[in-house]
Order: C-alpha cells, then sequence, then structure tokens
C-alpha cells in the first residue's frame, strides 16, 4: 500500500509530502492554519478562504482526471498572519515526518519569509494572497507564484484614472510596511514619468499626525495603502479634519470587506456608523479582477457567480451580505490556488523520469523540484476567479476591476487591462459637485499685478499732450529763432532740453507695460527692461544736464570775473595810496613853513585838518569809486559777450558720456532679466468657485548684481541734483545777458532736484512691489518736473515775444541798456555812483564860479595894493571885512600865501551822503572833493 502524501498549512501555509504508492487511492493530507484573527498584519481571509480551499478539495478529489490515485486531506491551525510564527510552525512540520513537497501562503509577511526559506528546502511556494510588490523579485523569492496578482498590477490603472481626469498632482499615504512602501515606490515612479507630481506620507498605528501633514498640504487626491484595521482610523480621522466630501477623492485597497468602514466596538473609533459611511461615500477602490464575471465555466464547471453562491451557502450567508465575511473578495484566489497545485502536481507526475515517483521527493531532490517549479510556471487555465496563469517574475497575469461606493455599495466603474493598456469605462461615477471631479488642488490663478486703467490712461494722456508741447514749443522756437530773447538764452541748450523732456515723457509708455489692456510677450520682456530704463536715463541726462550747464557755465564766468576783479582792484589801490603819502609830507611841511610865518596857530591847525581829512576822503574815495567803476564796467563788459555754445555741448556730452558708459557695461556684462515675485495666495473674489485662489505676481527687470548698478546710477544723480542746487543758489544774482534766463534755469533745477530727490527712495525702496503707486510717482515725478521746466524755460519767452515787437531788439545795448543787464547789487552800487558823480559835479560847478568871482576880486584888491601900499595889520583888517563880502572865503594880500593857505572846502551834501551810507551792499565810498588854489 503507498504510503500517504500530505501537505500542511501553517500560517497560511500549505504543506504537500508525498509517502508512497499503492492501488488504493492516495490520501494527500493539508494541514496548517489560517488567519482568522487580523493580527499585526491586519489581514483576516480565514473566514471565506478556509472553506474555499475545502470546496477546491473536494471538487479536485472527485475528478478522475486530476492526480488520479490521489485524495487530497487538509488539517488547519492559525497563525494569525504572523511572521514569526508562521516560521516556527513551518520549522516544526518540515522536521516532521513525513516530508512536505509543496507550500501554499497567505498573506504578505508570511509569503515574504516562508518564501526567503523555501529554496533551502527545494520547495515551490503558490501564495493566494501574497499582493506586495516586493515578492516579484525573481532573485529573491525564486522558487514564489502567486494567483494574487501584485499590487503593482494596479498602479497603471490608478495612474489611467489619474488621466482621464486630468489630475496632475496626488498624495500617498500609506502604512509602514513593505508591501505598501514598495507597492508607492512603483506608483510614484510611474506617475512622474506621466507629469504627475507625487507627494507621500506614511504613519506607523496612529494616523493623526500624517492626517494633518496633508491638511497643511491641501491633499486632494489621496491614495491610501494600509490595512483594513489602519483604514478604519484613516477615515475617522479624515472626517474630523475635513478630508472628505466635495474636494477630496480617496483611492482605497479593493479587497476590504463591503462593509468594512463600519467601526467594530473593540476599536473604540472616535467615529460612529454614519460618520464613517459619511467619510467614505463616493471613494474608490482599485483591485485586480478576483472573481470571473463572464458565464464561461472555469476547470471545476463553474462559473465566478455560481461559485459565489454555493460559497455563500456554505458560509450560511445571503448572497447580498456575503462581503461582510473576512477575505471573501480572496476566495475565488484561494480556490483556483488548490487547483494550480493539483494540476502541477499532475504535470509533475507525467514529466518524471521512468521509475521515479511524487513520493522519491525530498528535500535535496534538485530534478523533481526543478520539474514541479517548471509545471507550475507553465500552468494555464480558467478559474473562478479568471484566466489563472503566471509571469517569469511569478505573478498572476489578470485585469483590474475599479469601483466607487454609492450610496453605502460598491458600484463596478470600469476595468483596465494590463496586457493592452486600455480602461473600459461605464461612465457611472457620481461626485459631490455637480461641477464633476474636483480638482487635484487648489486652483492657484496667477494674476499679474499690472497697471490699472485707471492709472495708465491719464498718465499716458498727460505724457502725449506734454510730448505734443514740446514739439509745439520747438516750432515755435525755429520760427521766432531771429528774436534776441530767444538767441541770448543758449538755443542749443534749449532743444536739448525738449529732446530730454520728450524722452522722459516717452518713457511713460513703456514703464507703464504690462498693463490691464497691454500683454508683454515674455521672450520681449528682457527687450523692454533695457528700453525703458535707457530711454529714461538719456532723457533725464538731456533734460537736466541742459539746465545744469546753464548754471554751470554762469557759475564759472561770475567766479572768474570777481576774482579778477578782485585782483585789479587791489593793483589800483597800491598808487593812489603812496600818492596820498607824499601828499601828506608836503603838507606837514607847509603848515610848519606857514605857522613860522604868520604865527596864527588857529589858522594852521585848521587848514591842516581840512587839507588831511578832506584831501584823505577825496582821494580815497574818489581813487575806490572811479576804480571799483571802471572795473564794474569791464567786468560787465566781459560777462556779456558771446558764449560759445561748444562750452555747453562739453558739459551735456560728459553726461552722457558717463551715463551710456554704465548702461554699456550694465547691460553686456549684467544683462537685465524678467524676475517674477509672488505675493501671498489671495481669497477669490465673492462669487466664484471656493476651490480658486489668486497669485498675485508681478514682473521685475532684475539683474544679478541689480543693487551695484542702482547704486551707481542713483548715487551720481543724487550728487548731480545736490551739485546743481548748489550752483543755482550760487549763482542766483548773476545775470549774463547771453545766458538771460538762468535765474528761471535755477528755479527749474530746484524744482527737479527737490521731487526727484523725494520720489527716488519711496519708489525704489518702499512701494516696489506695488504696480499702481510705482507708476503713479514715477508719472508724476516726471510730468511734474518737465511740465514746471517746460514752462519756467520758454514760457517767458513766449510771452516776450508776443508782448514785445521786434523792432525792439535793434536797439543797442547801452546807458540804461547797460544798467539792465547788471545784477541787482550792481545796479544799486551804478546808481549810487551816478547820483554822487551828479552831487559832486554840481558842487564843482558852484565853486568853480565861486572861484572865479574870487579871483576877480583878487585881481581888483591886488590892483588896488599897487596904489595905495598897507602895512600888513591893515592888510589883514581888509582881509577880515573882506571875508564878510566873499562869503567867509579866506583871501590873502599876497599872492604866496594865496597860493599856500587859501582852501576852498567842498562838503558833500547830506542828503546824497547819507543815501550813500545807508547802503548796506555798496562797499566803494566817495567824498566831497577840494580844491587847492
Amino acid at each position: 500500500m503507498f504510503e500517504k502524501l500530505a501537505c500542511w498549512l501553517v500560517c497560511s501555509v500549505w504543506v504537500v509530502k508525498v509517502a508512497g504508492w499503492t492501488d488504493d487511492p492516495v490520501t494527500l493530507h493539508i494541514g496548517g492554519t489560517f488567519p482568522m484573527e487580523s493580527g499585526s498584519g491586519g489581514w483576516a481571509g480565514g473566514e471565506a478562504c478556509l472553506p474555499a480551499v475545502q470546496m477546491a478539495l473536494e471538487d479536485v478529489n472527485s475528478r478522475s482526471d486530476v492526480l488520479p490515485g490521489y485524495i487530497l486531506h487538509m488539517n488547519t491551525s492559525n497563525s494569525k498572519c504572523q511572521p514569526g510564527l508562521a516560521m516556527q510552525q513551518l520549522y516544526d512540520f518540515l522536521y516532521t515526518p513525513p516530508t512536505k513537497l509543496m507550500l501554499l501562503t497567505g498573506c504578505s509577511p508570511v509569503t515574504t519569509v516562508i518564501s526567503e526559506a523555501a529554496p533551502v528546502w527545494k520547495l515551490v511556494v503558490i501564495s493566494y494572497g501574497g499582493s506586495s510588490p516586493a515578492l516579484s523579485n525573481r532573485e529573491r523569492f525564486p522558487t514564489l507564484f502567486r494567483t494574487h496578482p501584485s499590487a503593482n498590477m494596479q498602479n497603471p490603472t490608478r495612474i489611467r484614472i489619474m488621466e482621464k481626469f486630468k489630475w496632475k498632482k496626488i498624495t500617498i499615504l500609506m502604512s509602514v510596511e513593505e508591501v505598501f512602501t514598495a507597492t508607492a515606490k512603483d506608483l510614484e515612479n510611474l506617475a512622474r514619468r506621466k507629469g504627475i507630481r507625487v507627494e507621500r506620507q506614511s504613519f506607523y498605528g496612529d494616523p493623526t499626525d500624517a492626517m494633518k501633514t496633508l491638511l497643511r498640504q491641501d491633499a486632494r487626491i489621496i491614495i491610501g495603502l494600509y490595512y483594513v484595521t489602519e483604514a478604519r482610523k484613516v477615515l475617522c480621522q479624515a472626517y474630523h479634519h475635513g478630508l472628505y466630501g466635495r474636494k477630496h477623492v480617496w483611492f482605497l485597497i479593493g479587497w476590504y470587506a463591503d462593509t468594512w468602514y463600519i467601526p467594530p466596538p473593540d476599536e473604540h473609533l472616535n467615529c460612529t456608523a454614519e460618520q464613517m459611511a459619511k467619510a467614505a461615500e463616493y471613494h474608490f477602490t482599485t483591485e485586480s479582477v478576483m472573481l470571473s464575471r463572464d458565464d464561461n465555466p472555469a476547470i471545476s464547471g463553474m462559473t465566478g457567480k455560481q461559485f459565489q453562491k454555493r460559497l455563500a451557502l456554505r458560509l450560511q450567508k445571503e448572497t447580498d451580505n456575503v462581503g461582510d465575511v473576512g477575505g471573501f473578495p480572496e476566495a475565488p484566489l484561494a480556490y483556483d490556488a488548490v487547483w494550480a497545485l493539483a494540476l502541477a502536481f499532475n504535470c509533475t507526475r507525467q514529466h518524471l523520469p521512468l521509475g521515479v515517483k511524487l513520493e522519491d521527493f525530498s528535500y535535496t531532490n534538485q530534478m523533481m523540484a526543478s520539474t514541479l517549479f517548471q509545471c507550475v510556471k507553465n500552468t494555464s487555465f480558467r478559474g473562478v476567479s479568471g484566466k489563472v496563469m503566471f509571469s517569469d517574475s511569478g505573478d498572476r497575469i489578470a485585469r483590474t476591476q475599479i469601483e466607487q461606493m454609492q450610496n453605502g455599495k460598491y458600484k463596478i466603474m470600469g476595468y483596465y487591462d494590463a496586457t493592452s493598456g486600455e480602461v473600459e469605462w461605464y461612465g457611472n461615477e457620481k461626485w459631490f459637485s455637480i461641477k464633476g471631479p474636483p480638482p487635484d488642488s487648489t486652483i492657484i490663478q496667477r494674476a499679474m499685478l499690472t497697471v490699472s486703467q485707471k492709472v495708465y490712461y491719464p498718465a499716458i494722456l498727460f505724457a502725449t499732450l506734454g510730448i505734443i508741447l514740446c514739439a509745439a514749443i520747438y516750432t515755435f522756437t525755429k520760427k521766432h529763432a531771429s528774436r534776441l530773447i530767444l538767441i541770448q538764452s543758449q538755443p542749443e541748450c534749449n532743444n536739448m532740453l525738449i529732446a530730454g523732456c520728450s524722452l522722459c515723457l516717452f518713457a511713460l509708455f513703456l514703464l507703464g507695460l504690462p498693463s490691464d489692456d497691454f500683454a508683454i510677450p515674455e521672450a520681449a520682456f528682457s527687450f523692454l527692461c533695457h528700453a525703458r530704463i535707457t530711454i529714461l536715463l538719456f532723457g533725464f541726462t538731456f533734460a537736466y544736464g541742459s539746465m545744469f550747464a546753464k548754471v554751470w557755465i554762469v557759475h564759472r564766468m561770475g567766479a572768474t570775473q570777481n576774482q579778477q576783479l578782485a585782483s585789479r582792484q587791489k593793483d589800483e589801490y597800491k598808487p593812489l595810496l603812496s600818492n596820498y603819502s607824499e601828499k601828506r609830507r608836503r603838507l606837514s611841511r607847509r603848515f610848519h613853513e606857514f605857522t613860522m610865518e604868520e604865527g596864527t596857530p588857529w589858522e594852521g591847525i585848521r587848514t591842516l585838518i581840512s587839507t588831511m581829512v578832506g584831501r584823505q576822503s577825496y582821494a580815497t574815495r574818489k581813487a575806490s569809486g572811479q576804480a571799483y567803476g571802471a572795473l564794474l564796467e569791464k567786468r560787465n563788459t566781459l560777462l556779456n559777450q558771446p558764449i560759445p555754445a561748444t562750452k555747453f555741448y562739453m558739459v551735456i556730452a560728459a553726461l552722457f558720456a558717463f551715463d551710456f558708459f554704465i548702461v554699456c557695461v550694465w547691460i553686456f556684462l549684467d544683462p537685465l532679466q524678467p524676475r517674477e515675485e509672488r505675493f501671498p495666495l489671495q481669497d477669490a473674489p465673492i462669487g466664484t468657485d471656493d476651490d480658486i485662489m489668486i497669485l498675485p505676481i508681478i514682473y521685475h527687470c532684475q539683474s544679478a548684481h541689480q543693487e551695484v548698478w542702482i547704486g551707481i546710477l542713483l548715487g551720481y544723480k543724487c550728487l548731480l541734483l545736490v551739485f546743481g542746487l548748489f550752483l543755482s543758489y550760487e549763482s542766483r544774482n548773476l545775470k549774463l545777458r547771453f545766458v538771460n534766463d538762468s535765474r528761471l534755469v535755477g528755479l527749474a533745477i530746484y524744482n527737479v532736484a527737490i521731487v526727484t530727490l523725494i520720489t527716488a527712495p519711496v519708489v525704489t525702496l518702499l512701494i516696489r512691489g506695488q504696480a499702481n503707486a510705482n507708476f503713479a510717482f514715477i508719472s508724476l515725478t516726471v510730468l511734474i518736473c518737465t511740465y514746471i521746466s517746460l514752462g519756467l524755460v520758454f514760457v517767458p519767452k513766449i510771452r516776450h515775444i508776443y508782448k514785445v515787437p521786434p523792432s525792439a531788439d535793434e536797439i543797442q545795448i547801452s546807458g540804461n541798456g547797460l544798467v539792465k543787464t547788471l545784477s541787482k547789487p550792481d545796479q544799486r552800487r551804478y546808481e549810487l555812483l551816478r547820483q554822487e558823480n551828479e552831487s559832486l559835479q554840481a558842487q564843482i560847478n558852484e565853486k568853480e564860479r565861486r572861484i572865479s568871482q574870487c579871483r576877480e576880486r583878487l585881481d581888483a584888491l591886488s590892483s588896488k595894493d599897487g596904489a595905495e601900499p598897507q602895512t600888513p595889520r591893515n592888510r589883514n583888517n581888509n582881509i577880515v571885512s573882506n571875508n564878510k563880502s566873499v562869503s567867509d572865503e579866506a583871501t590873502y594880500s599876497t599872492p604866496t600865501t594865496l597860493t599856500t593857505t587859501a582852501l576852498i572846502e567842498l562838503q558833500p551834501s547830506g542828503e546824497s551822503a547819507g543815501r550813500y551810507n545807508d547802503d548796506d551792499e555798496d562797499r566803494c565810498s566817495t567824498s566831497s572833493d577840494e580844491i587847492l588854489l
């Protein structure tokens, strides 16, 4: 009699042993355990799989064409899906007779440890429940086959669903298990090849922290990879964190029971069945097809539906509620696994050499192990789970089924065929929103911060009017170019001012782009960056440079002539002072002689004092007034000579050359590029979809070292503005005939400098990220500076041309005309000198008349003295008596005395002297004249 063939199941492991062979049927004992409890792995398949295996044993034993002469029998035990317990039971069975021939495993953790150890004993392993992608590694698991498809088989299906609904961002939430880690890694690789962004979050035991992270990341499309126990915890936390409903879509594993979401009392979840059902509504599941849906019978003679009915009757459950039984979806796989085992034994029996039988197998029999491996690999039959066949890696090739929970029940959405890559979609999906599937994340609408129409168009309007004004002014000045007021205002500089203002106004058209109505292509943005900064910079240089050149030339000429005037005035005083010293010595000698001869001390003292004071004051003041007047007239003559235009061109060209050099170096070494600046997200306007958030962005013209370039330009321009203010203030009282608008140009420089120095830091540092405010500040600055500068420089000229006829320009500048060209202090000095000269001239005429009278009287007295000689005493008496008639004029009887001591003092009038002394600015003094006879 043949020995018995035993097959033991340890922790979902079935071991087959061939013991002998007789004419009577050989009983094949299959013993082991089914995981009736979830255990640490969280998988419970024994409730439905064990009856399915028993059904398969009955069907195989009843067939005479399958393993003739053999009867399969099974002994059971429970391993709780624990790898450690499974290995202990495996060693017990392997080292307990009889010899085992094949291993049959269930869940992935047990399959992993059993499959790694099986090659040591030359054993082939068939798994009906191992779905881990890691089990596809043929080098690690060389003798493993499985009727349960790999979890990786579902990843292409998930990717196709993402593409169907146009989701480009997904989040994987997984438990820390090898099966799920490998699945997540494979899914991530597939998604990235399709351009789908993937984020992963893992947890161990408690998913609370992971769910908070999903909430912060705004996860919308979530793929869950975990066992059913963790699935209930995740679903409860999803309810509490609001990660369900209209904005979220969950994809879960499909081999859970139909009512897996109802929490058992012993798990103590903080959620009710109603809350769990609400959170689980409309989630999707993907799972390889485990039950044939067609009407073609399997190798056992049953269809898939017939198998389910038979299994349900065996489980004493109604057909509608069979999903409540643990492991019910995998039951067809367990049923087909027994058939695959039986067919492999049958194939091996037929391919063994003569004389070699199944019962001859040993743990060192490589020949029989290889034959059995090839038979399992080549197995192909129609089972109740569909077509059963294995790939080179030992994986089951099957279709993937897609389901969605609707109103608490799963409904099939379609199938995915891995061989063709096509999806058979029924279109039965439902969503919370009538708009269809939710977006994969909050929709971020990029809103470029452009210049508003309300700001751009008014600025452009005034800029256009300004350009038209510049053209009109240029035409007007060309038409009246022969007028003296234009000729003497340096028309070349004025034309530069017009050109610079036009460029600055035109730059506003570019500075306001992009606006609400004018979009700029990204390719043209770089050119726009260089164009607007270059045009504005050169426009400022021409406009401000022309005004700066005028005040610079005026200040330089005034300073030079003042220096020459001071030098020449000092040279004029030297001979006058030396003459005064010599005359003082002569008067001293005459006084000594007079006092010795005449013996009248009072007359001598009076004469000396009058001589010293009168001559000193007159000589000094007369010399000073005449020298200053001459030098002043000469200075004014030099200041009012024509100025070559090349002097102004040189100043403007120097400023332009420096700007051009900086811009060229900047563009070639560190070109400007459009840089995107993002601002915090903002809520969408009221009335729009709440899934939409607004992302404000603004494009800046940025270079790698822009701060350096901006610092150079701003520093240089600021110094130029401050220097222009200084020159305008210093030259405020200077007036040149051929720069007749220097004072108005100075006022224009005040305006430009003050406005620009206030606006530049605000625009550069404070409101750079505010498009409207930035453009508004720049526009106001440009418009104010250009309009005021044009008004100050050209409006007085236009007014003069209209009010003054051209004939007035032909009058030669002389007399009062010369005075009009002087500055106010010089005019005041001139008027005082003129009035004093008139007063002195009147006094001189009066003294000349009186001197003539005195001479006539002296001649008469001289002729009388020749007829009647008198003594000195009588002569003196006569002189005293005659003094009354000659109005206090002293006369002497002798010519020597007359020529020596007769002194006529001409004192200045009080009105003239007082008016002159009250002038604080005039330092040139004049005095009364003194005539010595």
